[in-house]
């Protein structure tokens, strides 16, 4: 596909398109919600505006569900080489990175993740959001990217810049307006494909908690107006009938704390009646709505203290079929970063990897039941390799290495015993 400058600019005007309309979705999860804005005030009156970050609370108990404990990575044909490549050029950056990807992900409903050799010379990545990156595809069922945009501007500097990536260059411009870019140089890059990856919260792109935002906000106006209310009655009127009070005399009422009035006088304070339990209800079905609609489990809720795993999982199953879809979008972002990865160690070192090899392993952020486990462990070990068998502990990041951790020792113990290590028998 030929690159031209009207076709960037085109892109570049998407890119500010999308960046407008995606801001609403970092707004809410920063907790500027509608409510701050739209509020009906009145005067003389309380307006207090109450926010509940249920966008934050909802990402982040999501992403972490997900990608709290580290990705483990397995060899399909047993080659320790290319886990040990993996561990030692990527272990040191990829936890936060994933995370960061995955939350900007539901946030925005789509991120980016840009591949790229930095002045150390090792293969590291970053990541852009619809608010400052575009990609263009070819429209096929592997959404190739054909070419990716980053504009950005620098610290002390009032110029706005823009990368440009294709298959083989970086070109460098200069923004000088929504409609024209000045061409500053490019240099190449050693991918031969675009090395920006996408990364959608799901098949239709949409940010995760897109379809609740109109809940939020009827959570936010109820809550505030009940607080309004509750807050007004500091404002009560007093009820003087069949009597005449002169502006001293109140003075002298509210000093001497007594009120006198004549015969068949009364007083009596106005007060405004509030259905509580009506206002009640209304909130916590809002509340349940939420959380229903999100997949989320309130965790606010009383719950038994011996609650076991098993039944904890049996709560969550509508977001763990939730995160499921999301876990097989990151394995493949992930392995179009191994893909990357291996390219760059082609360029480097001469070796040819084939990330297809690699079994990408996630494990579930929750309280474990490591007796459970272990007794699995036990009565499949005759079925599966132990390797595999150790990816289920949740503790263990690198199961490779900690095989071989396990047989080191054993080995140096049964030195220590003053007998030769044992080898396994052939059948």
């Amino acid at each position: 596909m030929q690159i031209t400058e009207s076709l960037i600019l085109e892109c570049l005007n998407e890119l500010n398109k999308s960046a407008a309309a995606k801001q609403q979705y970092k707004d809410y999860y920063e907790g500027n919600h509608k409510v701050l804005h739209d509020y009906a005030m009145q005067d003389s009156r309380s307006n207090r505006k109450l926010v509940f970050n249920f966008p934050r609370k909802f990402v982040d108990n999501e992403t972490g569900y997900l990608l709290g404990k580290p990705v483990n990575y397995v060899s399909k044909t047993d080659d320790k080489e290319i886990i040990d490549k993996i561990d030692r050029h990527m272990s040191h950056w990829d936890k936060e990175h994933n995370l960061n990807l995955r939350k900007q992900s539901e946030i925005y409903g789509e991120s980016y993740e840009l591949n790229y050799i930095n002045t150390d010379g090792e293969f590291s990545a970053t990541i852009l959001t619809p608010l400052n990156a575009y990609i263009l595809e070819d429209g096929t069922a592997d959404h190739n990217v054909l070419l990716a945009l980053h504009q950005f501007t620098r610290k002390f500097d009032p110029k706005t810049y823009l990368d440009v990536y294709t298959e083989q260059d970086i070109l460098h411009y200069e923004v000088t307006d929504k409609t024209k870019i000045e061409y500053i140089g490019k240099h190449n890059h050693i991918f031969g494909r675009v090395p920006v990856i996408s990364c959608p919260a799901n098949g239709e792109r949409k940010s995760g908690f897109q379809d609740v935002i109109s809940l939020f906000d009827a959570y936010n106006a109820l809550n505030s107006d009940l607080v309004n209310e509750i807050a007004d009655h500091r404002n009560a009127y007093l009820i003087i009938e069949n009597a005449k009070l002169e502006a001293e005399d109140l003075m002298n009422m509210k000093k001497m704390g007594i009120i006198q009035v004549p015969s068949g006088g009364k007083v009596s304070w106005l007060t405004k009646e509030i259905n509580d339990s009506f206002v009640k209800n209304e909130l916590d079905n809002l509340e349940r709505k939420i959380y229903d609609l999100m997949d989320e489990v309130n965790f606010n809720e009383n719950w038994s203290s011996n609650t076991s795993s098993l039944a904890l999982r049996n709560k969550l199953l509508n977001l763990e079929n939730r995160v499921s879809m999301r876990e097989a979008i990151m394995e493949k972002v992930i392995k179009q970063r191994l893909k990357n990865f291996f390219i760059y160690l082609e360029k480097k070192e001469g070796k040819v990897y084939d990330y297809r090899d690699v079994s990408v392993k996630f494990t579930r952020n929750l309280p474990t039941d490591l007796v459970g486990i272990a007794d699995v462990i036990v009565k499949l070990q005759t079925v599966c390799s132990q390797e595999t068998l150790l990816t289920l502990l949740p503790f263990i990041e690198n199961p490779k290495l900690e095989v071989e951790k396990y047989r080191a020792e054993k080995a140096r113990n049964q030195t220590d015993e003053g007998t030769a290590p044992t080898t396994p028998s052939t059948i």
